[in-house]
């Protein structure tokens, strides 16, 4: 009678344990995937010194920020500049430069949303503030002009709870109709206000134009859910605000915009006024240096 090996027999059980345990977790690990960690936001802290630290450098402020922000993804783009503003409710492209004409500062290199390094800004502006689709339903780029003013507000150092995150123009302009004592920005009737640097100038667009009177403003109690374009403030002298928004003309683009004597906006049937959306306190964003204006350049057709 042949005797059972006892090395054997050591060595077959725990092989067939670790054998067993490995593929009941393989089936376990099948049967129930892990769900992905959900991402929540968090306000980002203020850009500031401790109460009893003096900081080592210049901190701007988050207006100022913006403003640089903006300059920077102006520059970017090639730094172009509505020669003549077309009707904002055409098909040539979105903002006050629709159907327009632009300058570059290089105008044998002009840029357009689609192009591979400008695209890639496009999708940094719209993913930064949202996780809906850039791409419409007929394969084309969706407006990205609100998303861009929202990445502005974000790159600057505000929360969601000061400024919303959005893809609309007109979510912004209706909360802040609506401005909280503490809020930093709040909307104005554009036909009293005087936009200063930082402030957002927005005009009616497609359905929304109708709403505007003859004398080329919204009524500001007329203001409804809607098409709305905004721009940023940059600069300011006697006569003229520079603003840059995104999607004008399929590019961030730079806008010179007239304002009478006391700096209020003038009418424009091309673009009817509709609100400004004006910074208030509290400090930091109520701060904002004057940036000197850019000088004007000839004009050149768009791409």
């Amino acid at each position: 009678m042949t005797k059972p090996d006892p090395h054997a027999s050591r060595c077959s059980a725990p092989i067939a344990v670790v054998l067993g345990a490995v593929l009941a977790a393989a089936l376990a690990g099948c049967a129930a995937p892990r769900p992905e960690p959900r991402v929540v936001e968090r306000p980002a802290p203020a850009l500031t010194a401790s109460q009893n630290v003096a900081p080592a450098f210049p901190v701007p402020s988050a207006c100022e920020r913006m403003v640089f922000l903006a300059r920077q993804e102006w520059t970017l783009f090639g730094a172009p500049e509505v020669t003549a503003p077309g009707d904002p409710s055409g098909t040539g492209g979105s903002g006050a430069a629709a159907g327009g004409r632009l300058a570059f500062a290089d105008p044998g290199s002009p840029t357009h949303e689609l192009h591979a390094p400008m695209l890639s800004r496009v999708l940094v502006y719209w993913y930064g503030v949202t996780r809906a689709p850039i791409v419409g339903t007929s394969g084309e780029l969706r407006p990205w002009s609100a998303a861009f003013v929202s990445w502005l507000a974000r790159g600057a150092g505000l929360g969601g709870d000061e400024f919303p995150a959005t893809v609309l123009h007109w979510d912004y302009i209706e909360r802040f109709m609506r401005a909280r004592p503490n809020d930093v920005f709040e909307t104005r009737d554009a036909a009293r206000a005087a936009p200063r640097v930082g402030d957002l100038v927005c005009q009616a667009r497609e359905g929304t134009a109708e709403l505007a009177q003859r004398s080329g403003f919204v009524p500001y109690g007329a203001l409804r859910r809607g098409a709305y374009h905004c721009d940023l403030v940059v600069a300011a002298r006697p006569g003229e605000i520079q603003t840059i928004g995104g999607n004008v003309s399929d590019v961030v683009a730079m806008t010179r915009v007239p304002v009478d004597a006391d700096g209020r906006l003038l009418p424009d049937p091309r673009r009817p006024w509709a609100a400004v959306v004006a910074r208030r306190g509290p400090v930091p964003l109520s701060a904002c240096a004057s940036v000197p204006p850019s000088p004007a350049r000839a004009a050149a057709p768009a791409p």
